[in-house]
């Protein structure tokens, strides 16, 4: 019975593999993907995609802010690792679920976020958030046109700033976690 069942799964697994492998191939283990999962518009639609870390438009971001703070004669911001690695798994999570805001579902409010990634001790934080920009010149742009966004990038009591960039299918998601301790 085992043996019957082992050759339907086999030939089952060669149909949908396409069953014209040579016996070396067939000897090659392969995988598969799995599918995208959705459930209702309520819930979250999660991707497995790959993401992957922008290190290079991180530091561009930075640089950038720190320009629009300088015109208005705030000190720079200094890049902090902790607040990279909040804002780094916030936007991962956020790619993940294909949603843009501040706390999914499930998920540390956000200064438990930051804390928990080791910045403690502070007075006085925010965030920002975004995904579709092409560039950090184009989400920096976006951001200093919302009111809200603005403050946060132009409040001169903001010492320390981590960036957090990454693509999935093809989509850029931001953050920028701002602190002060």
């Amino acid at each position: 019975m085992q043996r019957i069942i082992g050759l339907v799964a086999g030939l089952v697994l060669g149909l949908v593999l396409g069953a014209t492998a040579s016996p070396a191939e067939a000897a090659t283990p392969r995988t598969v993907a799995p599918a995208a999962v959705t459930f209702t518009p309520a819930a979250l639609a999660v991707t497995p995609a790959r993401l992957r870390v922008q290190t290079s438009f991180e530091t561009r971001v930075l640089q950038l802010t720190n320009r629009h703070r300088s015109a208005k004669g705030c000190a720079p911001l200094r890049a902090r690792y902790s607040l990279r690695r909040s804002a780094r798994t916030h936007t991962k999570t956020m790619a993940r679920h294909n949603e843009m805001s501040h706390q999914l579902p499930g998920e540390p409010r956000f200064s438990i976020r930051i804390t928990r990634a080791g910045y403690r001790s502070w007075r006085l934080v925010a965030e920002n958030v975004a995904r579709g920009f092409d560039s950090p010149e184009e989400v920096v742009k976006a951001w200093l046109a919302s009111p809200g966004h603005r403050r946060n990038m132009l409040n001169c009591r903001l010492r320390d700033l981590g960036v957090g960039v990454v693509v999935s299918n093809g989509q850029l998601w931001w953050t920028q976690n701002f602190g002060r301790r």
